[in-house]
C-alpha cells in the first residue's frame, strides 16, 4: 500500500510554471521551526498536532514527544505518520507546502546526544523539558512526498532520497564540523551568510554544517544556504565558503 495514493487525474506539466520541485522540497524542510504531525488514533481517526521539527545533516527530520503524549500513544500502537511544513507567515495557499508520509521510528534513548543538542540548539527553552523521564524522540521514516507549490505548481516527482544528503562521503568534514561551526559563530560568518541567503536581520548563527550546505538560526527564524556543489573535504568547504561571503 502507498503512503500517499496518486490522484489518479492527468497533470499538464506543459501548464505549470517552472519550479526547482526539489530545491524548494529541501529547503522548506529546513527552514521550518514547526510541523504538522499527524498519527493514527485507535478510534480510526487521524490525530493532528503541532510540533517542534528538527532535521538531521543527513535530511532525516525528528521530532521530540512525551511518552505520555497522545500522538506517542498512537505511534507506538501504529508508527504510520503524516507531516507538513509550510510558511505560516504567508497565505499558505498560494505558497508551498510540503507533505512527508511515513512511518516514525523511536530514537534509542543512548543514540539521542547529537539530536538533544540540536533540538536545544535551535529551541533554548527545551532544556526545561528535554530532561524529564519520558522524553522521546523520533525520526521520521520518509516514504512519500508531495509538494504543493501552489496555484499550478504541485510537483509529484519529488522522492524521498531527494531529501537525503550523502553523509558517507564526507565523514572527515563531518567528523570536523563542531569545530568548523564554532569558528564560524566567532566572527561574522553567520551574518553574511544570512545575506547571502537572503534572509533578514537578526541575531544570526551556524547552527550546523554537511556537505551540500550550511544551517542558520535565531531565536525565531532559521535559513539555509546551499552550496554550488557538494564538498567533501575541508578545502571544498573553506572554497565553497569564500565563494558565498565574498
Amino acid at each position: 500500500m502507498l503512503a500517499i495514493t496518486p490522484r489518479g487525474a492527468e497533470i499538464n506539466l506543459d501548464a505549470a510554471r517552472p519550479m526547482d520541485a526539489i530545491g524548494v522540497a529541501r529547503t522548506l524542510l529546513r527552514t521550518n521551526r514547526v510541523t504538522t504531525l499527524a498519527t493514527l488514533d485507535p478510534g480510526g481517526y487521524p490525530y493532528s498536532t503541532v510540533t517542534n521539527l528538527i532535521v538531521e545533516p543527513g535530511g532525516v527530520p525528528a521530532v521530540f514527544m512525551a511518552g505520555l503524549s497522545i500522538h506517542a500513544r498512537n505511534i507506538e500502537a501504529d508508527p504510520r505518520v503524516s507531516m507538513t511544513v509550510a510558511d505560516s507567515r504567508t497565505d499558505v495557499m498560494v505558497t508551498p507546502r510540503l507533505t512527508l508520509s511515513g512511518r516514525a521510528q523511536q530514537v534509542p534513548a543512548d543514540e539521542t546526544a547529537d539530536l538533544k543538542a540540536r533540538y536545544v540548539e535551535r529551541f533554548p527553552k527545551s532544556k526545561l523539558y528535554l530532561g524529564l523521564p519520558d522524553a522521546l524522540f523520533y525520526r521520521i521514516q520518509t516514504q512519500a512526498v508531495q509538494l504543493n507549490g501552489g496555484p499550478a505548481q504541485n510537483a509529484n516527482s519529488v522522492t524521498p532520497e531527494d531529501l537525503l544528503i550523502d553523509l558517507d562521503t564526507a565523514s572527515a568534514l563531518m567528523d570536523e564540523a563542531p569545530a568548523l561551526v564554532a569558528s564560524l559563530n566567532e566572527n561574522d560568518s553567520a551574518t553574511r551568510l544570512a545575506t547571502s541567503a537572503g534572509a533578514g536581520p537578526g541575531r544570526w548563527r551556524v547552527s550546523s554544517i554537511d556537505p551540500e550546505g550550511i544551517d542558520l538560526s535565531t531565536p525565531s527564524d532559521l535559513a539555509r544556504v546551499w552550496f554550488a556543489s557538494p564538498v567533501i573535504t575541508r578545502q571544498d568547504f573553506n572554497s565553497a565558503l569564500a565563494e558565498l561571503i565574498a
